[in-house]
């Protein structure tokens, strides 16, 4: 999910801007207007060019606006939602993601309605502490023989260390803390992509 970063930008001000970069068009894959009107930029088979070392095997969505300095309209949200639960629906089982959550940038903005656009239609089966130690022990090769207690602060370490899980800013890692299904998300990707 990436944001415009102007105020208006039509398709051909965004198609034009990206063939200056040297690209073959527009990056997006979709880009969805102030009015609630979608516009299909490359095809969904095509790689696109929205955010770097995540292109390929990803969708980008761009919506118009600046989302640092302003609110998105109603028509545009509900324009957004709906084409998101179209993309689940014909692509089961993906994340979605905010543009900063992938690389560093303030895209798509701190206004930007991720909650209200990207909704979750049906309840997540919750993972007990004992089926999340069985699946992160696979990480080492082998079951760990270490009570979870003991497993866990060598995970926390090589995780932060890895750059699979970040910090709080200040070096620490809040490890008892709630995360949300989209950081989740982020670190299963971070931890896929490392091999």
């Amino acid at each position: 999910m990436h944001h415009a970063a102007a105020r208006t930008a039509s398709v051909s001000q965004i198609h034009a801007a990206h063939l200056k970069n040297g690209w073959s068009g527009i990056g997006y894959h979709f880009y969805v207007r102030k009015s609630g009107e979608v516009f299909r930029g490359r095809p969904e088979t095509a790689v696109g060019a929205h955010t770097t070392g995540y292109n390929g095997g990803s969708l980008g969505v761009c919506f118009e606006g600046h989302f640092e300095l302003e609110d998105m309209p109603e028509a545009q949200k509900r324009a957004g939602a709906a084409l998101v639960a179209e993309l689940r629906e014909r692509y089961p089982g993906i994340c979605v993601f905010r543009h900063r959550e992938l690389g560093t940038t303030a895209c798509p903005g701190a206004r930007f309605p991720f909650d209200e656009i990207v909704t979750e239609e049906k309840e997540e089966e919750e993972m007990s502490y004992e089926q999340f130690y069985e699946f992160m022990s696979r990480f080492e090769g082998e079951r760990a023989s270490a009570k979870p207690g003991d497993w866990s602060e060598g995970a926390r370490d090589w995780a932060v260390s890895a750059g699979i899980v970040n910090g709080d800013g200040d070096g620490k890692f809040r490890w008892r803390s709630f995360v949300t299904r989209e950081e989740i998300c982020a670190m299963l990707f971070r931890a896929a992509k490392r091999g």
